[in-house]
């Protein structure tokens, strides 16, 4: 069979046209686990039922990947550190101001976490942020 014979047999137009519906599409789709049809969501939808078994069906929604400059490790930019002590038997979880410039913008009441006696040393909390860092940061 040549290809001017496949072509013949084939219907392209109504391929050309399947994939021209797809990349105009205004919504997104989700195959349900429980029966398997497909829900579609319009909008701002995020979860709907499945109009075949009922069952709720959510929309996983992406989060942009925004790379962005980490000045501080040990606070990640946010001038507060929590960290926890435990005692009793229990957990408990302290906050404390970051020596940089953005932890100097928070009031003098809060202590600094090089005050606290407990907290660990800030070389520790910049290593365990370093290491669950996203990979999308940049070092600096």
């Amino acid at each position: 069979m040549s290809m001017s014979a496949i072509g013949e047999c084939m219907d392209l137009e109504s391929l050309k046209s399947t994939f021209q519906s797809l990349e105009g599409r205004n919504y997104d789709e989700r195959k349900c686990i429980i029966c398997g049809s497909i829900v579609k969501f319009y909008d701002d939808e995020y979860k709907k039922p499945c109009k075949r078994c009922g069952t709720m069906v959510f929309l996983k929604i992406e989060k942009p990947k925004i790379k962005r400059q980490i000045k501080c490790w040990v606070c990640m930019d946010k001038g507060i550190v929590q960290f926890p002590i435990q005692a009793d038997n229990k957990i408990y979880y302290y906050v404390a101001r970051c020596n940089c410039p953005a932890g100097m913008k928070y009031p003098s009441t809060i202590p600094l976490l090089a005050q606290c006696e407990m907290a660990p040393r800030e070389e520790f909390i910049e290593l365990e942020n370093r290491k669950t860092c996203a990979p999308d940061t940049v070092l600096v």
